[in-house]
């Protein structure tokens, strides 16, 4: 079963960048800003986001939800985003089997480019569509998103910059889980690949056991020429040559000394 994740409110964040860190905080913020109807209501809900107004969040398969506190009253904002379906998951998987880099950078807190452009190719993504997203609020506004919800959104793309596997659990299923999956399934293939390749063999089988034939010799064309130079007489050297190089290696060895 997949469970809900409830993270702190956050306090006063004067002066913090609400469009996030990451690509992916920042695509998230995109969508929110492209699909909202009025800018000043973001302007509205980036003053709430900072303010320490919203909190704590949650996040479910298909939902991030929080309360907002503007000191007059405690408004609830939902918001309902698509969670993917049994194929699409299956993508998910599939795409995360094929590049064993896509697990380890998951693991370390980031959302590779790469995974989100594979996914892409078979029309499949992890970071949901603010344009198919369902905001709803307790308030009265008729703005889509309203402040509130807008507030909630930023503060989302917050915790997303600093764990991405959240997605997972928005599109339906945990991130930890998914990640554990093919962490298991790469150890299984491995083992059967090492099983199937190096079947253990006792010492006095592997003695006992009779050599396969030696390998033929290269062939060469023609007779092999033997070196003239094997035949040559050895230079002569003279004695007195020999003595001479002595006599002057220990001269200039006393010189040294």
């Amino acid at each position: 079963m997949t469970d809900a994740v409830t993270l702190p409110r956050f306090a006063a964040q004067k002066g913090r960048r609400t469009r996030g860190r990451t690509w992916w905080a920042q695509r998230w913020v995109d969508d929110v800003e492209q699909a909202a109807l009025d800018s000043n209501t973001l302007k509205g809900g980036r003053v709430y986001a900072r303010g320490g107004l919203v909190g704590p969040l949650t996040f479910a398969p298909g939902l991030v939800s929080a309360d907002v506190h503007t000191g007059e009253e405690t408004l609830h904002v939902r918001i309902r985003v698509d969670q993917l379906d049994e194929r699409e998951w299956g993508q998910v998987l599939a795409t995360l089997a094929s590049r064993s880099g896509h697990v380890a950078q998951l693991s370390g807190g980031t959302l590779p480019r790469e995974l989100d452009d594979d996914l892409a190719a078979v029309d499949v993504s992890l970071v949901p569509s603010m344009f198919d997203a369902d905001a709803t609020c307790t308030c009265e506004e008729w703005d889509v998103p309203c402040r509130h919800a807008a507030a909630v959104l930023y503060q989302a793309a917050w915790l997303l910059d600093d764990d991405p596997l959240l997605f997972f659990l928005l599109r339906g299923r945990e991130g930890q889980e998914i990640l554990q999956i093919r962490h298991d399934s790469h150890e299984e293939t491995s083992h059967a690949s090492f099983d199937r390749s190096c079947s253990p063999v006792s010492a006095s089988d592997a003695y006992a056991a009779i050599p396969g034939p030696l390998p033929a010799p290269p062939h060469t064309r023609g007779t092999p020429v033997r070196p003239g130079w094997l035949d040559d007489a050895p230079p002569e050297v003279r004695a007195d040559a020999v003595w001479s190089a002595i006599v002057t290696a220990i001269s200039r060895y006393g010189d040294r000394a």
